[in-house]
């Protein structure tokens, strides 16, 4: 790639500096429990809170731990059984499954709502 291409293709020191700006600004408003309306958060909801992000981390950690027993399960007996570690993933990652539904209908009415 030609520098001019890089140029179009990648984001220049001065444009991560507006994005994080922006990004921290965002994470104020939210924090300050100030309306959001012209502020998209989508993304940036494990920045809410330390303990927000611990929350996520601790479900995608059931998630990869109740997997990667069932490998351990089915190594000792010798079998190999993809659709019981599909069904130990799909029960641990219900939680996250819900909220990333809500959330989903919550931003299509935002989104609706602002036009």
């Amino acid at each position: 790639i030609s520098q001019d291409g890089e140029g179009i293709l990648w984001y220049t020191d001065q444009d991560h500096m507006r994005i994080q700006h922006s990004i921290r600004k965002t994470l104020r408003t939210i924090r300050n429990n100030m309306n959001t309306n012209h502020r998209c958060i989508r993304g940036l909801e494990h920045m809410i809170s330390p303990e927000h992000f611990e929350q996520i981390t601790v479900n995608a950690d059931c998630v990869y731990f109740g997997v990667l027993r069932e490998q351990q399960r089915q190594q000792r007996l010798g079998v190999y059984d993809s659709e019981e570690i599909r069904k130990v993933s799909v029960a641990a990652s219900l939680w996250a499954r819900n909220v990333a539904l809500e959330k989903g209908v919550i931003y299509s009415l935002a989104v609706i709502t602002a036009h």
